[in-house]
């Protein structure tokens, strides 16, 4: 590190999460002592979110596991300190038992999660891979929602670099809430307002980013597409739309205007939840604008119509001619992402793949043919973070065998009959690319492992030769550095320019991808059109049409939506023990004139049910949610036995992988 000092590191931020951080930190004594952003980074420019900078708590806290523990009986608590060698020899007598009686290793399951997105941490499918057939589990998939249905209008997923956001005179923000998940977006879009232009928030909560809105617009959950399909009637009848782009560059545009025409203005207004005043200033913006930027979160997909809204918006940014222009275009997320070989060997053709969020496949590990008799969960945990917290349950209950790899004890890592620590980024060497913008990052081994934690190569390396004799191909390298050197492909040269880790040292590389995506209106699909009318989407049974397609409701029986954002100050089951947050323990905001016909005071404990189960939970007044929802940040509370996801029902989307419809789900309160 010629521009350093010996005592400085380079870090990213591993997290699933929108920037990816670069992070400097400077240590002494094998200690972190402070933490940075890198200011030369071009989307994070040097800043961190409130978690960023508290990852030297996080990496030195109390709770962080030291050792390797075994429990005979999962769920009894009565956890044993072992050996390394120990945990080693158990994790081979089972793997080798199971090939013994069954002849391979299908009965052996792989859960990843996206815990950390590092391609270090692609070493565990790589070793399951190098191990001939096993199984993956995968659980909910929301992105892929939108991935299919971008792929059925545009053939493909591609995406702008998201910094073009400043440009943009009108930014349409549907089901994003960037102040909480996305904070590096924040200062485009701030730019772009002092430049002049406008930001309207559409989400059915007011959040902390529709606090800095032009306009917002509270619409009923899950009905996106029908308030995109209002926006393209306004605009059809002001003959204000991109004539050249529905006759030159796009298929089945006759059809879906004809389509259009015959949905009922009135109706579609009483689906949105809102009147004509409500969108007659951001109809009246959209007219007056040449570009606009939508960007799509995933507060869209949550539901069983996620990715026909997705469509639905599409469609709207096609009939105004956003697509291709500066300032403009569909901003989500990208889907490649992912380069290196060992992600790319994931999903080997012996790999029996089982998506548990699906209806058809939440049975118990015994009714698989054949069963699942060992679970290795990595980056993950699904007794928190997954729909159907009882079914996990049963599910890991039913495996004879769970090891869980972790930094902290989980509920899913109680749940496991081996619990194995490992290295947090501080302690390991890794390369992390982003989903959102450019960017690819060196991340610098900084400090020793953190007690006896070992790093998820490291792990794999030492099964490696235990395994020989049972076709383990898994290949051994002398370092985190040599196995990351070992994973570069023609791919990742011709995106970052670079072949190996040393050419990433000390450099910034940005990737080849097109600052403006579909610039010349040249798309990939069949036709090289954009496809209003798709004839993929109809063959799976799907609309072929970009027309809203309503969801379910609210009940007499079932009157509230459950909404469970991210809270700004956790991400998922993680940074759960830094109490970053206000509230120390679980709170359900409500309408406080909801709660008054309820009878329901500020600050009481009631009970939250379904047909699913039933939490209780201390409420608190909110004007920022609608009468008819109540909102629960999502994530794990270990001082409390609240888990939201004893409420979630394991409801597919509608497109792609099947991800969870999360927020379909519908609850009642009662008094204690």
């Amino acid at each position: 590190m010629n521009t350093r000092s010996q005592y400085e590191f380079q870090h990213v931020c591993p997290r699933n999460c929108f920037s990816n951080c670069t992070m400097i930190s400077r240590v002494e004594n094998d200690q972190i002592m402070t933490l940075s952003g890198k200011r030369t980074h071009p989307y994070s420019q040097g800043k961190l979110c409130a978690k960023g900078y508290s990852y030297i708590e996080r990496n030195n806290h109390q709770e962080r596991l030291k050792y390797p523990y075994y429990q005979e009986v999962k769920g009894s608590g009565r956890f044993k300190q072992i050996t390394w060698k120990k945990a080693f020899e158990l994790i081979e007598c089972e793997m080798l038992n199971i090939q013994k009686k069954h002849g391979h290793l299908l009965p052996l399951a792989h859960y990843k999660g996206s815990g950390n997105v590092g391609v270090h941490h692609y070493v565990t499918d790589h070793f399951f891979t190098s191990l001939g057939g096993t199984t993956r589990i995968f659980g909910s998939s929301t992105a892929t929602t939108g991935f299919e249905a971008m792929e059925y209008d545009m053939g493909t997923v591609k995406m702008s670099n998201p910094a073009m956001i400043k440009d943009s005179s009108l930014i349409i923000l549907w089901g994003t809430n960037p102040a909480a998940t996305n904070i590096h977006l924040i200062p485009f879009i701030i730019e772009a307002r002092a430049k002049g232009g406008k930001v309207v928030v559409i989400d059915p909560v007011y959040t902390q980013t529709a606090e800095l809105a032009n306009l917002y617009i509270q619409l009923r959950p899950s009905t996106d597409g029908a308030l995109a399909t209002l926006l393209v009637k306004e605009l059809l009848k002001a003959d204000c739309y991109d004539k050249e782009f529905l006759e030159q560059h796009s298929y089945g545009y006759e059809d879906y205007l004809e389509a259009i025409g015959k949905i009922s203005k009135d109706d579609l207004l009483r689906t949105c939840g809102m009147t004509e005043k409500a969108i007659s200033l951001l109809a009246q913006w959209m007219k007056e604008t040449k570009a606009i930027s939508h960007i799509i979160g995933m507060g869209v997909l949550k539901h069983t119509n996620g990715g026909q809204n997705v469509r639905g918006i599409e469609a709207l940014a096609a009939i105004h001619g956003d697509i291709g222009k500066k300032g403009g275009g569909i901003f989500f997320r990208r889907k490649d992402s992912r380069f290196f070989q060992n992600q790319l060997e994931a999903d080997s053709k012996d790999t029996r793949v089982i998506h548990l969020n699906q209806p058809e496949n939440r049975i118990l590990p015994s009714r698989f043919s054949p069963p699942i008799e060992m679970l290795w969960v990595s980056g993950a945990n699904p007794l928190v973070q997954e729909a159907g917290a009882k079914f996990w349950a049963e599910f890991l209950a039913g495996i004879p065998f769970v090891v869980t790899v972790d930094l902290f004890m989980t509920p899913t890592a109680k749940m496991s009959n081996l619990v194995l620590p490992t290295t947090s980024h501080f302690e390991e060497t890794d390369i992390v690319t982003s989903y959102w913008h450019k960017e690819i990052s060196l991340n610098e081994k900084a400090v020793s492992p953190y007690y006896e934690s070992l790093s998820e190569w490291r792990i794999m390396t030492e099964l490696a030769p235990r395994l020989r004799e049972s076709g383990c191909s898994f290949q051994i390298h002398e370092s985190e550095e040599e196995y990351l050197n070992a994973q570069f492909t023609e791919a990742v040269e011709n995106r970052y320019f670079i072949k190996n880790v040393s050419e990433l040292k000390n450099k910034q590389f940005t990737g080849s991808s097109d600052r403006i995506v579909w610039e010349r209106r040249k798309f990939a699909t069949a036709t090289k059109q954009f496809h209003f009318f798709s004839t993929e989407a109809e063959a799976k049974g799907l609309q072929a049409l970009p027309l809203f397609v309503d969801g379910p409701s609210p009940t007499e029986e079932l009157p509230f939506w459950l909404i469970t954002p991210h809270h700004p100050y956790t991400f998922n089951s993680q940074f759960h023990f830094l109490k970053l947050s206000d509230s120390e323990e679980a709170i359900v905001e409500i309408h406080p004139k909801a709660a008054e016909k309820l009878s329901i005071d500020d600050g009481e404990v009631v009970k939250i049910s379904n047909q699913q189960g039933s939490i209780e939970i201390k409420i608190a007044f909110s004007h920022r949610v609608p009468r008819d929802i109540l909102v629960i940040h999502q994530g794990w509370y270990p001082d409390s036995d609240v888990n939201i996801n004893k409420l979630t029902p394991p409801l597919p989307t509608d497109m792609g992988n099947k991800g969870t419809a999360f927020y379909d789900t519908f609850v009642r309160i009662e008094k204690l």
